[in-house]
């Protein structure tokens, strides 16, 4: 049975340039390598950026329960000028793995199949091990719920995920991610009535109106947080007026927002909040308004369980730390994983999305003993 080095493999995953939705024969490459050590791996076609759908991995070891699942993405971000050293060579220098992925995710993709690939050739267990790699956690989002909605046909049941987002902070397992904010963007549109600057009167500025909706959302306390989410958070992110001339009152007047909200709050509740807020305002201005929202994704976490005092606990022995359990960060995919009870633990996040991307070696071999001990102790 062949096992897999994860700084190998993680340079070889880093000469795949899969921005956006590109493929680059990315997974083929991985259902040949998971193949050969077991695994039944099945493509799963999403929407993609370009013309072509994006092709997301479904992997699986076994057919018994207990149930854990791996859930990763392929896809990175651009911003690939002026680096220092390739991004997409994967070169090793210095005790370090530099290239686009290398954190964020590719590197830690590398580690759980190192550690898996290791598991089942040491260990005879009951159970069943699959691995996720979808193609568009960074853009579309729309490969990890294809490949769930594949589970569901099949009446397939996880009942484990990690996900191998980028969790840590100052040192690999600092942090668990048991949880994520919502996010909701918003575009409110103010309609006033338009004439000449000069005539007081004849005209209801939507400017006016527009400031002060802005002024009283920013000043509303939405609420003073949970446990393990800190107070929700709105925040305007760009005003436009169509306006061509100094001297002439608009007719409209636009302003774009981001929420991030905690658990004490479903989409459907906070937009009843915030229109209650904005239509206040917009009526004692004598303005009509249009609110439209878009939801990137819902407020989420698990209960502190079993399983996550377990990672606790082998985090704490491999690494000396007490690791803080919380709901940092923007939007993963976590969020299409239902009830499915499920925590994030990866590399550290202290250059990801950036020019020059990289990790330590030793934060590589960490976080591959520790998901190896991770299967170790579950099974």
């Amino acid at each position: 049975m062949k096992t897999y080095n994860e700084v190998k493999l993680a340079q070889e995953l880093i000469r795949f340039p899969t921005v956006k939705t590109e493929d680059k024969g990315i997974m083929k490459f991985l259902s040949r390598k998971l193949s050969s050590i077991g695994f039944r791996c099945k493509i799963i076609k999403s929407k993609g950026t370009g013309p072509k759908p994006a092709l997301n991995l479904y992997a699986r070891f076994g057919k018994s329960k207990p149930h854990a699942n791996f859930l990763g993405h392929s896809d990175i971000v651009g911003n690939l000028s002026n680096w220092k050293i390739p991004p997409f060579k994967g070169v090793v220098r210095k005790g370090y793995l530099n290239g686009r992925g290398a954190q964020d995710m590719k590197g830690g993709i590398a580690c759980f199949i190192s550690a898996i690939s290791t598991f089942i050739k040491n260990k005879k267990f009951k159970g069943s091990i699959s691995i996720i790699i979808a193609a568009d956690e960074e853009t579309t989002s729309l490969g990890t719920p294809a490949v769930i909605k594949h589970l569901k046909r099949r009446g397939e049941k996880i009942d484990f995920s990690i996900i191998a987002e980028p969790s840590s902070n100052r040192s690999v397992g600092d942090e668990i991610r048991i949880g994520r904010r919502g996010s909701m963007n918003g575009i409110i549109t103010v309609y006033g009535k338009s004439g000449h600057s000069a005539f007081a009167g004849s005209y209801n500025n939507p400017c006016t109106a527009l400031a002060k909706i802005i002024a009283r959302l920013k000043s509303s306390s939405l609420d003073n947080g949970t446990k393990f989410m800190p107070p929700s958070n709105l925040e305007f992110t760009k005003m436009n007026v169509e306006n061509l001339s100094e001297n002439v009152v608009p007719q409209s007047a636009s302003a774009k927002f981001n929420v991030r909200f905690n658990s004490k709050y479903t989409s459907s509740s906070l937009k009843k909040k915030l229109s209650k807020i904005i239509n206040a305002v917009a009526k004692k201005e004598k303005c009509k308004t249009k609110i439209e929202y878009r939801v990137s994704g819902e407020a989420f976490y698990t209960n502190p369980n079993k399983e996550i005092y377990m990672v606790k606990k082998i985090i704490k022995q491999v690494t000396g730390n007490s690791a803080k359990l919380n709901c940092r960060g923007g939007t993963s995919d976590s969020r299409f994983l239902g009830s499915i009870p499920r925590l994030e633990l990866g590399l550290r996040n202290n250059s990801i999305h950036q020019v020059n991307e990289r990790t330590s070696i030793s934060d590589l071999k960490k976080l591959t003993k520790i998901y190896y001990n991770i299967l170790e102790n579950y099974f």
